[in-house]
């Protein structure tokens, strides 16, 4: 891997069966995601872009082409080294939260650290600060079923950062939330890449996600049709 590219793909193809026949998902891709990224995948519905997140994150694999991330050729690793990778280097932000309801929220945000082996003492901290960085210090012993949609959000962020992970893959992350907690969502974002230096990828269709992008890739019908460096509003002042 490039020291200056989190994720290198090139020629990815990805076809599912359908009947007799198959669907062409992804055609033909090559791009590299560079370390420090603000990225979105933006498109309409079934144009491929969540179907890329997931092989980017070793969910899915791909028919065809080459997946490089962090250094690791995904067609030449295994189920388990995948999961590795993902429970020590990776974050997933989705907009179905998955957040475990008999669970508080500060043990929620606890659990990847706990996958993770790590101390109880560091655990604390590293919950603390997460819970702290979404705004939600006054809700650690909460369940999820006494949070509003939005605080919900903010917990599977924590959680997804709390180990301080090298990347970051948000599919829709705002899809459930109103304006406001769209931009405090987006503007948690923006300071967790700004703080810690994690890459973030989103798959987005939602103007309020792209106000905050440093790069945007259009995708349409599986191919990237515009690949654009933008200075947005949001990011200003």
């Amino acid at each position: 891997m490039d020291n200056k590219h989190i994720v290198e793909i090139r020629n990815l193809v990805k076809h599912f069966p359908m009947g007799g026949d198959h669907f062409l998902a992804l055609k033909g891709i090559s791009l590299d995601f560079a370390v420090g990224e603000f990225t979105g995948l933006v498109g309409p519905s079934g144009s491929g872009k969540t179907t890329l997140l997931n092989i980017v994150g070793g969910l899915d694999s791909p028919s065809e082409g080459q997946v490089t991330v962090l250094g690791h050729n995904l067609a030449g690793t295994s189920h388990k080294q995948r999961a590795e990778l993902r429970r020590l280097h990776m974050g997933f932000i989705f907009q179905t939260y998955n957040l475990l309801p008999v669970y508080t929220v500060y043990e929620n945000v606890e659990f990847p650290l706990l996958l993770n082996g790590v101390p109880a003492d560091e655990r604390k901290r590293l919950v603390t600060r997460a819970i702290e960085l979404v705004g939600l210090s006054d809700k650690l012993g909460s369940r999820p079923a006494q949070l509003s949609g939005g605080e919900g959000q903010r917990v599977a962020i924590a959680r997804a950062i709390v180990k301080e992970p090298t990347l970051v893959l948000a599919d829709e992350p705002t899809a459930n939330l109103d304006a406001e907690n769209s931009h405090h969502v987006m503007k948690i974002l923006v300071s967790l890449n700004k703080e810690l230096s994690t890459s973030f990828i989103f798959a987005t269709h939602d103007e309020k996600v792209m106000a905050y992008l440093h790069r945007i890739l259009n995708l349409v019908d599986g191919k990237i049709v515009k690949d654009e460096l933008v200075e947005n509003p949001e990011l200003k002042g």
